[in-house]
């Protein structure tokens, strides 16, 4: 999987969490939600390797790119999400640490775009962070019982911004992707559906 090539760069946001659960519903009720993730990004991305259509293939490609532009799109993750998601007890609550670099079967989503690369090869991006108190009707028994069974599930709403391709370094081939402003991530218990963190940004 791509995801576990991407190599994790911390930066820690230096601004204040939002409260938990502020905006996030009303910027998803605003978005088209995606059933998967895999089909928007190979539509968005397209691939032209004909070289006898790749002209046409090439005009196409832009069309639909400017008909999915400045939209707003919601999408579940939740077979990545313990992969993406790294929980930290803090005083008073917890912390998460989210990849912002989604796999969507060989192609990836990612806020913003990475640029280089570690000594090993694996692209760089930047955290997200969500941090707030334990929610209502969750204590921290079940939230930890929830992280280490996987039963959590991550929401990211995102506008897409255009695609980004890098070289692999020291083999053939590119990491390629969808770079997106990420507006909003929510992570929920998914068996209860209470919501554990959310913030907008």
């Amino acid at each position: 999987m791509l995801l576990h090539r991407a190599a994790l760069l911390l930066a820690l946001l230096a601004s204040p969490a939002l409260s938990l659960g502020s905006g996030f519903g009303a910027l998803r009720g605003q978005a088209q939600r995606l059933p998967s993730l895999g089909p928007f990004l190979e539509r968005y991305v397209g691939s032209c390797r004909d070289e006898f259509t790749r002209s046409d293939c090439e005009h196409n490609v832009r069309e639909v790119r400017r008909s999915l532009d400045h939209r707003v799109y919601a999408a579940s993750v939740a077979e990545q999400t313990l992969d993406i998601v790294k929980p930290q007890r803090i005083h008073g609550g917890y912390r998460f640490l989210v990849t912002p670099f989604i796999d969507g079967g060989g192609l990836a989503l990612t806020h913003g775009e990475p640029r280089r690369q570690d000594a090993a090869g694996h692209p760089l991006i930047a955290f997200l962070v969500m941090e707030g108190p334990l929610p209502a009707g969750l204590d921290e028994l079940a939230l930890e019982s929830a992280l280490r069974t996987g039963r959590v599930e991550l929401e990211v709403v995102f506008r897409p911004e255009g695609t980004w391709k890098l070289k692999r370094k020291g083999e053939r081939g590119f990491y390629e992707g969808v770079k997106a402003r990420f507006l909003g991530l929510r992570l929920v218990d998914s068996r209860s559906g209470i919501e554990i963190a959310s913030r907008v940004y």
